[in-house]
């Protein structure tokens, strides 16, 4: 069974459990001494270091046991009562330590929450009072996060595992009202302090005064074209150097970073379903709407157009559910 934080939620086997937008992976590595009836290979003493990388926000909650994260040759533990928010696109390695403090064994569970960024966003820019910078993108800067829950915070997992493990009526609609509260509640506690004290700091200590100028100037004109002639300009370095730098600093290159950025506020913007994939294609500063569809491609998996079509499903979905409800 899953101890003491968490001690509501029954055992639950590994498993990956799906939802039409998000993903729900248990993990469960139990000390082969808890081990009653018979073998059991997924025990803790099989579990090797894994690697996070995806292009969704990841939710890393630890159930029973510690681990460490590495991320870019630092280290941080995480135990019961916290989260890593993992930021799109960044590598982050799992490593299981030895002996759990509270329970004194090697049981070891956790659950990984990946949320696309389009949601986080959609709903803090509808339902929060909190301001939020940058185009409405909420923005969890380049490092990971460790958070520590609070009451609400936990409810609200737990009520997620519940409709991702039961099978009902409506479960989709059930998952992406309950995913939309678990950010709130992020948002709405001190957990929203530390990450911009965290994304602050990142700019502070880790940012190359040249590319922090890059950054601000491709944050204000991202509706924009955007040339690397102007960003080696204002970097004031050779293009070979700035992009070398750029790379080393964000690792990403400037391009993949622009193109990034303007696919997320692109996806904001194609929630409002009277706007055209062409009116957004050149909006942001793109000039061909074939190149706008195969860089949106690369990191959706699907076209503008689909992705407004899929949205535009879900909210009519959603004010179905509500009405129903109400």
């Amino acid at each position: 069974m899953i101890y003491s934080y968490f001690m509501s939620i029954p055992f639950l086997e590994s498993k990956t459990y799906e939802s039409d937008r998000t993903t729900l992976s248990l993990f469960n590595y139990p000390d082969k001494a808890s081990i009653i009836n018979g073998e059991n290979t997924n025990d803790f003493d099989s579990f090797k270091p894994k690697t996070i990388q995806t292009s969704k926000i990841t939710l890393v909650v630890i159930l029973e046991g510690t681990i460490n994260f590495e991320f870019r040759q630092h280290e941080q533990k995480c135990t019961i009562g916290e989260s890593l928010i993992i930021p799109p696109h960044k590598a982050v390695r799992l490593i299981a330590t030895q002996t759990n403090e509270i329970s004194k064994t090697n049981n070891l569970s956790w659950l990984e929450l990946q949320i696309p960024i389009e949601i986080v966003n959609l709903t803090i820019s509808q339902h929060s009072k909190i301001g939020i910078e940058n185009n409405s993108i909420w923005q969890f800067g380049e490092n990971p996060i460790n958070v520590t829950h609070d009451t609400s915070i936990k409810k609200s997992i737990i009520r997620l595992i519940d409709l991702f493990t039961e099978e009902h009526y409506n479960q989709d609609a059930f998952i992406d009202f309950a995913l939309k509260e678990l950010i709130l509640r992020f948002v709405r506690t001190p957990a929203r302090d530390k990450i911009e004290i965290e994304k602050d700091k990142e700019l502070e200590d880790e940012t190359n005064p040249s590319i922090e100028a890059v950054l601000g100037y491709i944050k204000e004109h991202i509706d924009e074209p955007i040339s690397i002639d102007t960003l080696t300009d204002i970097a004031s370095m050779s293009k070979a150097a700035f992009f070398r730098t750029f790379k080393e600093t964000l690792d990403i290159s400037p391009i993949d970073y622009i193109n990034r950025e303007r696919v997320e506020v692109a996806k904001n913007r194609l929630v409002d379903i009277s706007k055209s994939v062409t009116d957004i294609c050149y909006e942001l500063g793109y000039n061909h709407m074939t190149y706008f569809i195969r860089v949106f491609k690369k990191y959706e998996g699907i076209t503008p157009k689909q992705f407004q079509i899929k949205e535009k499903k879900k909210n009519k979905e959603e004010n179905k559910e509500s009405q129903e409800n109400n």
